[in-house]
């Protein structure tokens, strides 16, 4: 029996034997690679990202990789330009499997004009040459100086090149600072393309932020309000403090949408359904209408947190149309003057009289035309168009449908604003887009809505009475400099708004 026994063994252990799976891929790329029971796999030497649900690994051309035997799903995507690879692997024993990876280009942005950027990332500044070339992101400022609540999270590098290059259409800047806290602070700021660090030397609720934002543009950088519901957005937002308005941000991912904000520290939702996934958008959307409603020009702006959050990088990006080559500076200065679309999936053009987001069209009141298209790899729901934050056109898909058009002439006799934006069909998370506004400027009418600067006296005297009895602050001066803050900011909304409107 011994002979037998031995020969069971030899047999048991040979069918354990691995199989070596090798890819083939022209450019970096994202990978899933999950065995039968949903276990992932990653090759030696690749980037791996693993944050919640969101597991994947990135290589600058292919892989090869050995695999106990058995039947695997394998993925490889490329950011929202190109199409999606999806294969079944069947490995047996000792057995050699070559696939070759191919990710077609469905729409190219660039060719168009539109470089893409993502805000708000926490990554490793060395994995950022093969992530942006992997997600095919022109553009991401990296936001290794992180601070939370009263203490740095990540310090930035010591040394070298604040702004680097990996070729002619993709660059990475590694000084940018986040100023994040949260719940009983003031919310979070994200401080792009510094040159120098911006020192901070405080606590939870002091200094405020404003203090960093006139560092920021005393260097020339910007500020990018990462969502522009946190408690001091509507100060900021006053006082020209922010430069770009996060509509496309981190609470949206591949797998699904985080709903909780409340315990963050963000403003109260006053309507239902912004409780739900589908209505989180809208409610950052509304707030947003809002500003702009108040005279401010604000662009928008997307930030995934990839580093954070589970999401891959660029998967929230902001589109930028440049009229010059791209280069860094540029791209910023072409975000700042308004040409952008934000997006985590869909393509979103709009035109009003042939002028796109960011332009001012003048004259007096006439017929004017607006164009708006929208395209994406999944299914649409609805594109429309917005004027003043009310939907003035809206075009509901067919069923399947991936390309929509709105095209349509209407009668402009206000000032204020036009902007687009698209849903694609929900599942278990939601897609949209929206743009920037081409304004609208008729002389003698006013752009402003008085209740929508109501809303803001009512937000800024919320937030004055919080901060008047909160017993966090350490000094007397700094309760002082935070109700400073918002009585300045409280003074513009009270110049907009009606009388008789303000808060308790």
């Amino acid at each position: 029996m011994r002979p037998l026994l031995l020969l069971l063994f030899t047999l048991s252990a040979g069918a354990q034997q691995p199989f070596t799976l090798t890819v083939r891929c022209a450019t970096a790329a994202r990978y899933y690679l999950t065995d039968a029971a949903g276990k992932p796999w990653e090759p030696a030497g690749a980037t791996v990202y693993a944050q919640r649900e969101e597991r994947h690994f990135v290589t600058p051309a292919g892989f090869t990789v050995s695999l106990p035997p058995g039947r695997y799903k394998l993925a490889a995507e490329r950011g929202p330009e190109f199409r999606p690879f999806r294969a079944t692997v069947d490995g047996a024993p000792s057995g050699n499997i070559s696939i070759a990876v191919h990710l077609p280009r469905w729409i190219a942005m660039n060719r168009r004009g539109w470089y893409s950027g993502d805000l708000h990332n926490h990554r490793r500044p060395e994995e950022m040459p093969v992530l942006l070339l992997a997600e095919d992101l022109n553009l991401a400022p990296t936001l290794t100086d992180w601070i939370w609540d009263d203490r740095p999270r990540s310090t930035p590098p010591a040394a070298g090149e604040p702004i680097r290059s990996v070729d002619a259409t993709h660059v990475y800047s590694v000084l940018d600072k986040e100023v994040e806290r949260l719940k009983d602070g003031p919310g979070a700021v994200d401080l792009v393309g510094l040159r120098s660090p911006v020192p901070f030397d405080g606590d939870l609720l002091h200094p405020t932020n404003d203090t960093f934002a006139r560092l920021a543009h005393a260097q020339g950088a910007w500020v990018d309000a990462e969502k522009i519901v946190w408690r001091d957005a509507a100060a900021l937002a006053a006082l020209g403090h922010i430069d770009f308005a996060g509509i496309v941000y981190n609470h949206f991912n591949r797998q699904g949408v985080e709903t909780e904000t409340d315990v963050w520290g963000m403003i109260p939702k006053d309507r239902p359904e912004y409780k739900t996934p589908a209505g989180m958008p809208l409610w950052a959307m509304d707030v947003y209408y809002r500003f702009l409603n108040c005279g401010f020009r604000l662009p928008v702006s997307a930030g995934s947190a990839s580093g954070v959050k589970a999401a891959p990088l660029g998967y929230a990006r902001v589109y930028v149309k440049l009229d010059r080559p791209f280069t860094y500076q540029q791209w910023f200065r072409s975000l700042k003057a308004g040409r952008s679309m934000a997006t985590n999936g869909p393509m979103l053009f709009l035109t009003v009289e042939g002028l796109g987001p960011g332009a001012v069209l003048g004259g007096p009141a006439r017929r004017l035309r607006i164009r708006a298209r929208a395209s994406s790899l999944h299914p649409l729901d609805r594109l429309e168009v917005v004027f003043k934050g009310k939907v003035i056109r809206t075009v509901a898909a067919a069923a399947g449908a991936r390309e929509l058009a709105a095209d349509f002439s209407i009668q402009s006799n206000e000032s204020g604003w036009f902007a687009a934006r698209v849903f694609e069909t929900p599942d278990r998370t939601v897609r949209f887009a929206h743009t920037s506004p081409v304004y609208r400027a008729v002389p003698g009418s006013s752009a402003v809505v008085p209740s929508d600067a109501a809303f803001f006296l009512h937000w800024i005297d919320r937030e004055l009475a919080f901060y008047r009895t909160h017993p966090g602050f350490r000094r007397p001066e700094h309760r002082q400099a935070m109700l400073q803050l918002f009585t300045e900011a409280r003074a513009v909304y009270a110049a907009l708004a009606p009388a008789g409107s303000g808060g308790g």
